[in-house]
């Protein structure tokens, strides 16, 4: 078998909302609404300029299950780019594009290959004349809470086969909704040459010959998604395979960690953050502010920073930088140790009772969240560094409560 190269993409979601950051100034939050849409054309100037043999879109190409016409019409115009060069796509649809949720009803191009709610093979012949199949199903709905895996044939001996697969593998801790969960072992059972797995927004390679991989999202989407992001070019032959990441994100999130030690004063505070954010030259990006080392500074410093003064003060400087050097945030780093100040009896039962909490309790609190109609799409569970973190600032409310 001769040598067949593709590109595997994951989690587009297309038209992101973006909540939370409407208050940007105007041309800044359009730069970040129209990332995902800008990382997708990337993707697509890529194969083009590459001259892959196919593209795999593991599923998520939008972010909500009524997706929007502008969503569907820009999809459709580098589709329709695909086409005119030749480059046949296989698509999946995930949780939050479901196939049961709306959309309008547009022509496709020939090259496009959309799988359905079954499991299906689709026998691909590249142009060199390679015969490949490809495996996999849609979401048929937005929950799919049953192992899919079963479902999957053996390897046929003299193709390529690749499967495509939407899914939660077991032991990676994840933020992210368990759907159509598996195991690396039943993965390997089906012998395939690669796994084009979806779903899991950070680039993780689970097993290496064969190669099972999660790409990661083409847009980070907000603080929790920072660093680069994009897809990956697969070559395959008989003897091995090789993984080249392309980035294709318009926009970087980012984490920019101060140390406040030995400050005291709240002009240094700004002086210690301006100069971490100096040497940033990643291109354009959205920066949370993480301050550490807390010990000196006096407690009524405290307050003038979360007040959003320092916030204020720091976007103010926007328009002095060049390209886009957003602060979004500040946030302390609370997963450190306190800051030595002794605890009254209520703040010790309020602390014993949010360390004592299980998961059931977590969720029960959680609840109403997690549940209401309008909200539900926008969260993710919270993970064990998220639940440290709101334990810290509610020790910090506290402590700073007079």
């Amino acid at each position: 078998m001769d040598k067949i190269r593709f590109f595997h993409v994951a989690d587009l979601h297309l038209d992101s909302p973006f909540i939370g950051l409407k208050h940007l100034p105007k041309e800044v939050f359009e730069r970040i609404h129209n990332s995902t849409f800008a990382s997708f054309e990337r993707v697509v100037k890529e194969a083009i300029h590459r001259q892959i043999d196919f593209m795999i879109i593991s599923g998520d190409l939008f972010d909500e299950e009524d997706r929007s016409i502008r969503a569907q019409a820009k999809l459709l115009k580098q589709y329709n780019l695909l086409h005119s060069n030749n480059i046949p796509v296989y698509v999946v649809h995930g949780n939050h594009d479901h196939l049961g949720s709306y959309r309008l009803e547009l022509d496709m191009p020939e090259n496009i290959h959309i799988f359905n709610e079954d499991t299906e093979v689709k026998q691909v012949t590249t142009q060199s004349g390679e015969p490949v199949d490809i495996v996999g199903f849609s979401y048929g709905t937005r929950h799919i809470r049953n192992r899919r895996i079963e479902g999957f044939p053996k390897r046929s001996e003299d193709r390529y086969t690749i499967g495509i697969l939407h899914g939660s593998e077991g032991s990676v801790h994840s933020s992210h909704e368990t759907y159509a969960p598996f195991t690396v072992s039943e993965l390997l059972e089906k012998n395939y040459h690669y796994w084009a797995l979806g779903h899991i927004h950070e680039r993780r390679i689970l097993h290496e010959n064969p190669f099972i991989v999660y790409p990661g999202n083409i847009q980070g989407r907000h603080r929790k998604e920072t660093g680069m992001k994009g897809c990956y070019e697969v070559e395959l032959d008989q003897h091995h395979t090789k993984l080249t990441f392309i980035p294709t994100h318009d926009m970087l999130w980012k984490t920019c960690t101060v140390s406040l030690k030995g400050v005291n004063r709240f002009g240094e505070v700004f002086q210690r953050i301006q100069q971490a954010l100096e040497p940033l030259n990643e291109g354009d990006m959205l920066i949370e502010i993480l301050l550490t080392d807390d010990d000196s500074l006096p407690r009524d410093m405290a307050g003038k920073i979360e007040n959003g003064d320092l916030l204020e003060a720091l976007q103010s400087d926007y328009e002095r930088q060049q390209g886009v050097k957003w602060v979004h945030s500040i946030r302390w780093d609370r997963t450190q140790a306190s800051r030595g100040i002794e605890r009254d009896p209520f703040t010790q039962e309020v602390m014993a009772t949010l360390n004592g909490m299980n998961e059931e309790e977590w969720e029960d609190a959680l609840s109403e969240l997690y549940e209401h109609p309008s909200i539900y799409r926008f969260l993710d569970p919270l993970g064990e560094d998220e639940k440290k973190s709101l334990i810290g600032e509610t020790e910090h409310l506290l402590q700073n409560k007079g």
